[in-house]
C-alpha cells in the first residue's frame, strides 16, 4: 500500500511539474485565420529552447485553443507604429486535422507544434552585435540596432572632429549594404537625420532607434531597441 502510494505521489508531482521559464507577458490576443495569434513579450533574444517553454506553458495555460499562434516580441515594440511591431520568433499549434510538414516538434505535453526564427536568431544577432568596423575606429559607436524585419542591423557613429555621423547597414553575413551620411536637422533638441532624398529620417534617444517615413513625419515607422 505504500509503495502504491508513493508511485501515485511522484506520478501527481510529474504531472504538476513544469519546467521554469523566461519571464514573458501576452501583450495582445486576436482571432484571424481560423487560429487565436497571441503576441508575447520577452526582455531578450531568447534561444529556441527557451521560446519552446514559454510556448508550452502558454498551451497548457490556454488548452482549450486548438489552433493558437504566439508571436514573440522584445522589448522597443509598440502598435502606434505605422510599420507594426518586429516578431522574431513564432510558433504554433495547430490541430491534429490541420498538421502540415512544418510540425516537428513536441513540447513538454506531447503537444506538437512547429517553430521558425522569423527574424535574426540569438547565435546570429550575438555575432552581429559584435562586429567591429575597421574605417570607424576612430569614431564613437552610438549603438548598434537589429532590425527583424529586414533582417539587417544598423551601426550608428559619430565623428566629434567634423561634427558628422555615420549610418552603416550590415546584412546577416556582416556587409556593408548601406553606408549612409545623413544629413542632420536639430529639432527640439533631437537629432533628425535624413537618410534618403525623399526624407525619410530617423532619431535616436535614450538607446531607442525611431524610424520615421517622409510620407508620415510625425508618425513613427518602426522603432528598435539598442543592442537587442
Amino acid at each position: 500500500m505504500k509503495r502504491i502510494a508513493l508511485i501515485l505521489l511522484v506520478a501527481l508531482a510529474a504531472c504538476n511539474s513544469n519546467k521554469p521559464t523566461a519571464p514573458y507577458k501576452i501583450v495582445k490576443v486576436e482571432t484571424k485565420d481560423g487560429a487565436t495569434w497571441m503576441d508575447v513579450a520577452v526582455d531578450s533574444r531568447l534561444d529556441k529552447q527557451q521560446l519552446l517553454n514559454i510556448a508550452a506553458k502558454i498551451k497548457s495555460d490556454s488548452s482549450h485553443y486548438e489552433n493558437l499562434r504566439l508571436d514573440y516580441i522584445l522589448p522597443g515594440y509598440n502598435y502606434d507604429n505605422l510599420g507594426g511591431v518586429s516578431v522574431y520568433a513564432s510558433s504554433h499549434y495547430r490541430p491534429a486535422a490541420k498538421y502540415t510538414d512544418a510540425d516537428t516538434i513536441r513540447d513538454d505535453s506531447n503537444n506538437l507544434l512547429s517553430f521558425e526564427f522569423v527574424g535574426i536568431a540569438p547565435d546570429k544577432a550575438k555575432k552581429l552585435l559584435a562586429i567591429e568596423i575597421p574605417d570607424m575606429k576612430d569614431k564613437t559607436l552610438l549603438g548598434r540596432f537589429i532590425d527583424d524585419n529586414l533582417l539587417t542591423v544598423t551601426l550608428i557613429y559619430n565623428d566629434k572632429k567634423d561634427n558628422q555621423k555615420y549610418i552603416l547597414e550590415l546584412d546577416t553575413a556582416g556587409n556593408v549594404v548601406s553606408p549612409v551620411v545623413p544629413k542632420v536637422i536639430n529639432h527640439n533638441g533631437i537629432d533628425k537625420m535624413i537618410v534618403t532624398q525623399q526624407g525619410d529620417y530617423m532619431t535616436l534617444k535614450d538607446s531607442v532607434l525611431t524610424m520615421y517615413s517622409s510620407e508620415s513625419p510625425e508618425t513613427p515607422y518602426r522603432t528598435l531597441r539598442e543592442g537587442m
